[in-house]
């Protein structure tokens, strides 16, 4: 995500409860770089097409975990750490744009030569994006990214809940709260997520949900998806950190960007305005931008979204 981690934090409150998983526990190898030991996992075969698959902001390396339909569909997937984030310190790089050096000294570590495919979600879509123009990029990926300046919901934030968020004490409540929800009540959590995700009614939001949960594989992907986003002390550092050099980031030029790119944003996305997507389709010569509804920012969520998969599947095959 981009922030909406945050406000859907600050929404869902004391509605939530269960005990976070850590990220260690999900296989983690670890990169010997210029930059110091970086964590790092892959799924897919060893012998498939690279995607580097760059996270949201919020969301541990371990989300990886929640596309498994890309390695099934023959793609080897790797996910980062980047600074903030679990051991990683803030100080390996001063700028946004090193995240793209962190990883492609990864790339680098694990001996994978020429171009490789990026895909990027949400705040993780500026990593990917410094990527491509940095360094060889065969195609790029972007759903629901953040593309320049972005700007969080301040009343949210200011509120007395977003103070809860922003201790300690805070974090570690909510982190405990929220993956028991995702499984025990897995419909209701997704209708929470919407209301700080999507422009959707109440009639929409709970239809979306029906969609995702009537799916074992759907809602097995918003589970794991959910148990990369806590523990929240291990990651809040690093989305704040973010956050905050986003919010100075203006002037962006993606204009030196050649490869063949596909992006997908929602018109009804209310965490990262659709300014972010009219930037990029701007900018980038070589590229094709899709608008759907969906799930707001979550534009692989529902049927819609199926289709966002399966058209991203394609893109990368071609």
């Amino acid at each position: 995500m981009g922030y909406g981690l945050l406000l859907f934090f600050l929404a869902a409150g004391s509605t939530l409860s269960g005990r976070p998983q850590d990220a260690a526990s999900n296989g983690y190898k670890v990169a010997q770089t210029s930059y110091g030991s970086i964590r790092y996992v892959e799924i897919g075969p060893a012998d498939g097409e690279v995607v580097l698959f760059s996270t949201g902001g919020g969301a541990g390396y371990n989300a990886l975990y929640s596309i498994e339909w890309l390695a099934q569909a023959g793609f080897r997937v790797i996910a980062i750490n980047r600074p903030g984030y679990y051991d990683l310190p803030l100080s390996t790089v001063n700028s946004i744009e090193e995240h793209a050096d962190i990883y492609h000294a990864v790339i680098q570590f694990l001996g994978i030569k020429g171009k490789i495919n990026v895909f990027g979600i949400s705040m993780g879509g500026i990593s990917a994006l410094y990527y491509a123009q940095k360094y060889p990029t065969q195609s790029l990926v972007l759903w629901s990214a953040v593309t320049g300046e972005y700007q969080i919901n301040q009343e949210s934030a200011d509120s007395s809940l977003g103070k809860l968020v922003m201790s300690d004490s805070g974090k570690r409540l909510i982190s405990w709260m929220l993956v028991k929800s995702a499984k025990l009540f897995p419909k209701k959590t997704i209708e929470t997520f919407l209301e700080t995700e999507a422009d959707l009614d109440k009639k929409g939001r709970r239809d979306l949900a029906k969609q995702v949960v009537s799916k074992p594989e759907s809602k097995r992907e918003f589970l794991l998806f959910v148990e990369a986003l806590t523990p929240m002390d291990s990651l809040y550092t690093g989305m704040m950190d973010e956050l905050v050099k986003t919010e100075a980031l203006k002037g962006v030029d993606w204009s030196n960007i050649s490869c063949p790119t596909f992006a997908v944003h929602s018109t009804i996305d209310i965490d990262v305005s659709i300014d972010h997507a009219r930037r990029i389709e701007k900018m980038i010569p070589n590229i094709q931008m899709k608008y759907v509804e969906a799930g707001g920012h979550f534009v692989w969520w529902g049927d819609e979204g199926q289709t966002v998969i399966n058209q991203t599947i394609d893109f990368l095959k071609q």
